[in-house]
């Protein structure tokens, strides 16, 4: 069993040597320091390497009190365990303790006093112990840069991380407590009820895509990971597929205070109050004048539905002589419910008959919340479905200190051959040295970062992981430890290949075929003069079908690096741009601007391409010698029902006196539904009308008279 280490202060030396032999008695456990001064202990407890679990202090010190050394250390370690034992026994010592953030009061002399202590000082420590790990895996749920969410029964948010709630541009605040609906589109929703959330019922599990909404309305491609827990709630992990964003945040544990009483009162079911001492007002909204005169009594601020069990567990205990230890609710003068620990004992006559009950009661109301809070979590990171490692960067070669069960069905290795060895193990031959020096260079600069990584399985199958590294540090700024996530992409990695041979055999091969079909349409022109109109017919698709394919590289090459990160862009820049890209507009063509030169939109650069397409299809499908384009703007007040809002906006128009374009190329242009047989051609219209959409802005046509086409781009207006 781990050894508990104790700061004792007390300024008997006689009594220091007794207490450390009474308590081993008690417990070959304890490993105890004594001091008699404070100055000392503060050294020891800042300058020490060992570390203390617990300090059991006097309250009266050479040249200071017991209250003054606690008030020192909660100044520097809020939560270590601080007990004062003392022989000192003015009532209002204990009162003070409390208010200063004292763990427990014990007196010296009572009746098994050391198997007291010794019971008091195992159970604090090991709650001590607890909060730390639970902290770790707090920090470590925090640190994620994938966003994680718990949901109840009901499909209402009892936790989320940052990084979920950034995900839907929301505080975390503004949906803990709101349904899961919120967040998707109604269509999207009733795919949830209809088809997902059935199998999820069934399987226990959910993986896939789905269409996510943000606080704005715009909405966003998603991958999702759904897990159903044990208490009937579910893990939600979510991330942005759409822009790949990674977003990382930690957050500070909120600290609880310590508030309560001390009391003395009559063993009867209302526990009338003799004496009343502590932060009470604050605590309850009462004063301790009008507990001690029953207005009200403590029995009636004890929740009805706790009364009978805290009435039988006293009883029980001062039926046996024991001291009791009991957590229960209470309602304060608001009529709200908070939770409580009652610690205390009877005070029995020369009878052995009880005359009193006495004790301490404290507000754990925080502490309760904060450890349901972080049992959800826990359980949330144990069945998180992907797979969660932490590693303690303080220990030789970094090794492994905990594991999901997630990791291990990903890996193949049980927990046990996981701990206390370095992540490396699941690198193999064909693992990229490059993802690997970044990941050291990251960890010796103690920063996030994350990678995609060949790694090997126990049965030495190769898959690709996605390893996403965070440092966590304590409340000092120290590093404590890694937090690694790992999530198996290799279905996706796969798929992306597969599309890029396929983009090359499509862009490449075919139009090589298609050439070498246009030489063999020349010889058979050459052969065959006399069917010049069927060889036209035939040279027509192959041209049109090369085209598309040069169109499609040249929209390729220009939206490689494309962003659509929206950003404050000058009007007049942006169509300079615009004009400058590649490929030749006809020169006998006029290109008129009137636009405001210090006129701006809030865009991404990538609507440049779309401008370019625009008046290259403006100019080329003239009928005219000497074509006209004009390029005007407006600024007006719009609707957008992405953002569903009303906004300030440019409206960029594009003018022509062509020939009004057909249904078929507005269904392009304006994204509305296609049939099978057309959808796909066009494509240089379908890209205008993604860009744009993606960019936040709304695209339109309007026949001109007596002939022509305008088509506006409207894009919002910088605040």
């Amino acid at each position: 069993m781990k050894t508990i280490s104790i700061l004792h202060v007390d300024g008997d030396r006689s009594f220091s040597e007794s207490f450390s032999a009474a308590l081993f008695e008690e417990s070959d456990r304890f490993s105890i320091r004594s001091e008699q001064r404070v100055s000392d202990a503060v050294d020891h407890l800042t300058d020490s390497l060992e570390r203390i679990d617990c300090i059991v202090s006097e309250y009266d010190l050479p040249e200071t009190t017991g209250l003054d050394f606690l008030s020192a250390v909660r100044d520097e370690h809020p939560e270590l365990p601080f007990i004062l034992f003392t022989g000192t026994e003015r009532d209002s010592i204990a009162s003070e303790a409390i208010s200063e953030g004292v763990t427990d009061y014990v007196r010296k002399g009572d009746d098994e006093q050391y198997t007291l202590l010794a019971n008091r000082l195992e159970g604090f420590v090991e709650q001590y112990r607890s909060r730390s790990r639970r902290d770790q895996v707090c920090h470590a749920l925090e640190a994620a840069t994938e966003g994680i969410g718990l949901l109840d029964e009901r499909g209402r948010y009892v936790y989320l991380n940052d990084a979920y709630a950034e995900l839907y541009d929301y505080d975390r605040d503004d949906l803990v407590g709101t349904h899961w609906e919120r967040l998707y589109p109604e269509d999207e929703a009733d795919r949830f009820h209809e088809e997902i959330l059935p199998i999820l019922e069934r399987d226990g599990t959910w993986s896939g895509h789905s269409l996510g909404k943000r606080a704005t309305g715009e909405t966003f491609s998603e991958e999702l990971s759904l897990t159903k827990l044990s208490t009937d709630g579910h893990v939600c992990v979510v991330r942005d597929v759409s822009r790949r964003l990674e977003r990382e945040r930690q957050f500070e544990t909120l600290a609880t205070t310590l508030q309560g009483m001390v009391y003395r009162c009559r063993n009867e079911p209302s526990w009338p109050m003799e004496t009343v001492h502590g932060n009470i007002e604050e605590f309850l909204g009462y004063t301790a004048a009008g507990l001690a005169s029953q207005q009200p009594s403590w029995g009636e601020l004890i929740h009805p539905d706790d009364r009978e069990t805290v009435w039988r567990s006293i009883q029980d205990a001062l039926a046996a002589s024991e001291r009791f230890e009991l957590t229960y609710r209470v309602i304060d003068s608001d009529g709200d419910i908070k939770w409580v620990i009652e610690r205390g004992c009877g005070v029995y006559d020369q009878n052995g008959s009880v005359e009193a009950v006495e004790g301490l009661v404290t507000d754990i109301t925080d502490r309760k919340r904060r450890e349901e809070e972080l049992e959800w979590k826990t359980q949330a990171i144990d069945e998180a479905p992907l797979g969660i490692v932490m590693s303690d960067p303080n220990q030789g070669d970094n090794p492994i200190t905990y594991v999901n069960d997630r990791f291990s069905e990903l890996t193949g290795y049980s927990k046990d051959e996981v701990r206390g060895r370095n992540c490396r193990f699941l690198q193999g031959p064909l693992t990229d040295e490059e993802p690997i020096q970044q990941i050291r260079d990251a960890i010796a600069t103690e920063e996030s970062i994350g990678v995609d990584l060949l790694n090997y399985r126990k049965e030495k199958i190769p898959f690709w992981n996605h390893v996403q590294i965070t440092p966590i540090t304590d409340d000092d700024g120290t590093l404590t430890h890694f937090v690694g996530f790992q999530n198996d992409i290799t279905s996706r990695v796969e798929h992306e290949r597969r599309i890029e041979i396929l983009n090359r055999m499509l862009l490449h091969n075919i139009r090589n075929n298609l050439n070498i079909l246009l030489g063999y349409l020349s010889i058979l022109a050459e052969r065959l003069p006399t069917e010049t109109e069927l060889i036209a017919d035939v040279r027509a698709p192959i041209d049109r079908l090369i085209e598309s394919s040069e169109k499609a590289r040249q929209i390729e090459s220009r939206l490689e690096s494309a962003s659509f990160q929206p950003e404050r862009l000058n009007l007049e820049q942006l169509l300079e741009k615009a004009l400058a890209h590649g490929w030749e507009i006809d020169g006998n063509a006029e290109i008129r601007s009137d636009v405001d030169p210090d006129c701006c939109v809030l865009a991404s650069e990538s609507v440049a391409v779309a401008l370019r397409e625009l008046i290259e299809n403006a100019v080329k499908y003239t009928t005219e010698a000497q074509p006209t384009v004009t390029v005007t703007t407006d600024t007006k007040t719009v609707d957008f029902p992405q953002q569903d809002e009303t906004r300030d906006a440019v409206v960029i128009h594009i003018d022509d006196t062509n020939t009004t374009i057909s249904d078929l190329d507005r269904t392009r242009l304006l994204g509305n539904e296609e049939s099978a047989v057309h959808h796909g051609s066009g494509l240089g219209l379908w890209i205008v009308h993604w860009i744009v959409t993606m960019s936040g802005g709304l695209i339109t046509h309007t026949p001109r008279e007596p002939r022509g086409n305008r088509i506006s781009v409207t894009l919002l207006r910088p605040e």
